[in-house]
């Protein structure tokens, strides 16, 4: 309640501030950075190499669309529309995808984007990023300088729009390249400077083949605090800040005129995923028997202010694969307890605490130390729990540390993360849920034949409807193992000041990224 009167105490001030500076003739925060033509971003992720083909989730990942070109773009309809590539065929007799690039692209280093350059990216892109899509290739072959075939091993008229979203990065030999410290793209911004992991700055690309960018700059700067991103937006110290809480939304949202506003449901969903190789979470049993013990309406409508959806099983609610029969697991305390109670849990002398074997129920969960809407879900949780006679222990870490813990790693209890519900290429499913030979499953090396056999299975079915039944009993089943508890989507709230115009609506999505190459300093705010 305190932070919630300090926010809006904060709020009131500043905005009492920028319209007395108004009436005064005094210059206010909105307008000291009137005629700079720089546009400033916060993140909310540390900036890790700016290597497309290395990297998947950081910062960086927000500096790539400006940084580097795409084959194509879909635009607001999903159809595909040219950037590098100005046209592309498909032959589905010999599976064959033939992509012509155009000629007078440029890397920042002013050597031209050829063929060459693209068939590199796709080997290390998909290898490193997407390797269950480089499973489909059969073969990338390059037919001269700008002219390149993909032959697939099955028939996949969808392929492109899988792969769209690939940084194309320039051949490098022995790895020249400092991606680090000095990247190369052939994007609308060239690399200017950066602050180790807490800023980075771009600059126009003079020889884009698109025609320079009317913004002179796009500096990115990690800031890991909402709260703090919302202040700086409102105080003019930067001008795009993502995810702001449904509170700060509802207190500026009357201000239309001086923001823009996108609200869109997230395709991630947040999830207390479980390490099932902990004895104390090895039993389904008692995994479910913990989702049965969390309210997630309550966390939707209470901690998010109706700004989400309870999530329900690994697909994603928005899921074109997701079981439409599946319902989330109901909140039903009493059936939790008597699930632990199936599984050898019982309440110690003093009725109060469950324990197995002269243990108690104890463990950790892990949460982003930044991230004041997961670490209030956290917080629930304990009570939720608690309740139920099982102790629980709250742990903040940084986000490499967090992230280091669980992706393809098992070194925690439980955490609170986020997981890709699968849109628009299904084998990301087989990357998050299932080790290979090489490699554990993302999902905290969550591990169960049955899953993997399914999920390999399902990629292999040349059949559209028998394909998405198998995917249907894929969701079905890791609904009902519960290696995590789905907790809920969320309703993000991306906030933009109109010092910059657009011609398109906003969006921070990553083609909605890529499209911020044609902002321009507004000449006046439209008040």
């Amino acid at each position: 309640m305190l932070r919630y009167l300090r926010s809006a105490i904060l709020f009131i001030f500043l905005i009492g501030l920028i319209l007395s500076c108004e009436k005064s003739g005094t210059p206010s925060a909105w307008e000291k950075p009137k005629d700079e033509n720089v546009l400033r971003y916060d993140v909310s992720y540390p900036f890790a190499s700016l290597n497309p083909t290395e990297v998947e989730a950081s910062g960086s990942t927000y500096i790539f669309p400006l940084l580097y070109s795409y084959l194509f773009v879909p635009n607001h309809n999903g159809k595909l529309e040219p950037d590098l590539a100005l046209k592309w065929t498909y032959d589905p007799e010999s599976l064959t995808w033939t992509i012509y690039l155009r000629k007078d692209a440029m890397f920042h280093n002013k050597q031209p984007v050829t063929s060459k350059d693209v068939r590199y990216t796709f080997e290390l892109w998909l290898k490193n990023i997407r390797s269950s899509l480089f499973s489909l290739i059969d073969r990338i072959s390059f037919l001269s300088h700008t002219v390149i075939s993909i032959r697939l091993k099955k028939n996949d008229p969808e392929f492109l729009q899988k792969i769209w979203d690939m940084e194309i990065v320039p051949h490098s030999n022995e790895g020249k390249i400092d991606f680090y410290n000095h990247p190369i793209g052939s994007g609308p911004f060239r690399f200017k400077y950066r602050k180790g992991e807490n800023e980075v700055c771009v600059e126009a690309n003079e020889d884009y083949f698109d025609g320079r960018p009317s913004i002179d700059r796009v500096a990115f700067y990690f800031q890991p605090d909402k709260e703090k991103q919302w202040t700086r937006v409102l105080s003019g110290e930067t001008d795009i800040a993502q995810e702001i809480s449904p509170k700060n939304y509802e207190m500026m949202r009357q201000y239309e005129m001086r923001y823009y506003f996108d609200l869109y449901p997230l395709n991630y969903y947040t999830i207390l995923l479980y390490n099932t190789t902990d004895p104390i979470f090895s039993d389904p049993k008692v995994r479910l028997a913990l989702s049965h013990a969390i309210d997630r309406d309550y966390i939707v409508k209470r901690v998010l202010r109706g700004f989400g959806k309870v999530a329900v099983g690994p697909m994603g609610v928005n899921s074109p694969y997701h079981n439409p029969e599946l319902k989330p697991i109901p909140y039903n305390p009493e059936k939790g307890l008597k699930l632990l109670q199936e599984a050898g849990w019982s309440y110690d002398n003093k009725g109060r605490y469950l324990h197995r074997g002269g243990k108690f129920f104890e463990f950790t969960i892990l949460v982003f130390k930044e991230h004041q809407i997961e670490k209030n879900v956290a917080q629930y949780l304990r009570l939720c729990l608690n309740d139920l006679g099982i102790k629980v222990h709250l742990q903040s870490i940084p986000f490499k540390e967090l992230r280091k813990r669980y992706v393809r790693n098992n070194e925690f209890q439980a955490i609170i993360t986020e997981c890709k519900g699968v849109c628009r290429h299904p084998e990301t499913l087989k990357e998050q849920w299932s080790p290979d030979l090489f490699k554990r499953s993302e999902a905290g090396s969550f591990e169960y034949p049955q899953v993997t056999r399914l999920i390999c299975q399902a990629l292999d079915e040349k059949d559209p409807l028998k394909q998405k039944k198998l995917f249907y009993r894929i969701d079905a089943l890791i609904r009902s193992l519960q290696p995590g508890t789905f907790l809920f989507h969320k309703t993000a709230i991306d906030v933009m000041s109109k010092r910059f115009k657009i011609p398109f609506p906003f969006s921070l999505t990553h083609e909605g990224i890529y499209r911020l190459r044609y902002a321009s300093l507004a000449t006046s705010l439209n008040l």
